[in-house]
């Protein structure tokens, strides 16, 4: 009979909590480890099984270990001082292990962080060499904070960047309770799509807002447009538009109506930032492929 994976939660707010919640959901065995004495009392008042890091005292029986820990943004940067801690506490657990560990990055983390930052400290720590003695993959999460339970246990995709296929493997396993189309990618790959995501979302909504703001100036029924808008715009309806490396936009309509548009909304004295950065940028990356083909000839 297969033995059963033991997985910690490293890290129990938001996305640890809904992890956590989620797997064991799913029969697996999961312990919530934190640093916060009544967040690891709250948990436990829940029947949960739950330790503070310090209380471990180096000891590490589990397979798996899910970060999840804040990496909050002060002063416009992000802080990673919560991350390293936790990395450091996971090495020095980590440097009796006998046998092989799975580090998994729930994290949102800059490209790069998971190799220069988790891999370096976690060998630095335990003594360990990732590959053989650790795994590491980075498995972004698409959980919204008010239905952060529901949005873990029904994946609507999982992405894992993994270090090795071995990294990958140990995790789709786990997964593999999960009905939800599952990618493996690489551990950058992960981390800059996880940015992509969530900064996407901001630009839409402010991309909205921009519009919102004309519209109402305009005594016009936003809402009814913009629904018409998500209706009848294939960037809205198709997942893929935009996502082809096509170039700059281009064509009849494109350059001609986000100008027009501009110039109107100027005349008229709306501001219109988003529009201006898209005109903006677009003409830099045609500028751009003109000398790229200038050179080829």
């Amino acid at each position: 009979m297969k033995k059963e994976l033991k997985i910690s939660i490293i890290g129990s707010g938001v996305v640890g909590y809904a992890s956590g919640m989620g797997l064991i959901k799913k029969k697996l065995d999961v312990t919530f480890l934190d640093v916060d004495a009544e967040r690891v009392a709250f948990l436990k008042d829940k029947g949960l099984k739950t330790f503070t890091i310090d209380s471990l005292k180096n000891r590490n029986n589990f397979d798996v270990s899910f970060l999840s820990v804040s990496t909050p943004t002060v002063n416009g940067s992000i802080n990673l001082n919560y991350l390293g801690q936790a990395c450091k506490n996971l090495g020095r657990r980590l440097a009796d292990a006998k046998k092989y560990h799975l580090v998994v990055a729930r994290s949102t983390l800059p490209p790069g962080t998971t190799r220069n930052l988790i891999i370096k400290t976690i060998e630095k720590y335990s003594g360990k060499k990732v590959g053989k003695d650790f795994g590491i993959c980075v498995n972004p999460e698409y959980l919204r904070e008010a239905t952060a339970e529901k949005d873990f246990s029904k994946p609507w995709v999982i992405v894992i960047g993994e270090y090795d296929k071995r990294s990958g493997d140990m995790l789709e396993t786990i997964y593999s309770r999960f009905k939800a189309p599952l990618y493996r990618v690489k551990i950058e790959e992960a981390e800059i799509q996880k940015y992509i995501h969530n900064i996407y979302n901001a630009v839409k909504i402010s991309f909205f807002n921009e519009f919102r703001t004309i519209c109402e100036h305009l005594n016009l029924d936003t809402q009814q447009i913009f629904e018409l808008v998500g209706k009848s715009c294939e960037g809205m309806w198709s997942t893929v538009y935009g996502t082809k490396d096509l170039g700059p936009f281009k064509g009849s309509c494109l350059p001609k109506d986000t100008e027009a548009f501009y110039s109107f909304a100027k005349m008229k004295g709306f501001d219109t930032k988003i529009l201006a950065a898209a005109i903006k940028v677009n003409k830099s990356l045609m500028k751009r492929a003109k000398t790229k083909g200038s050179k080829k000839r």
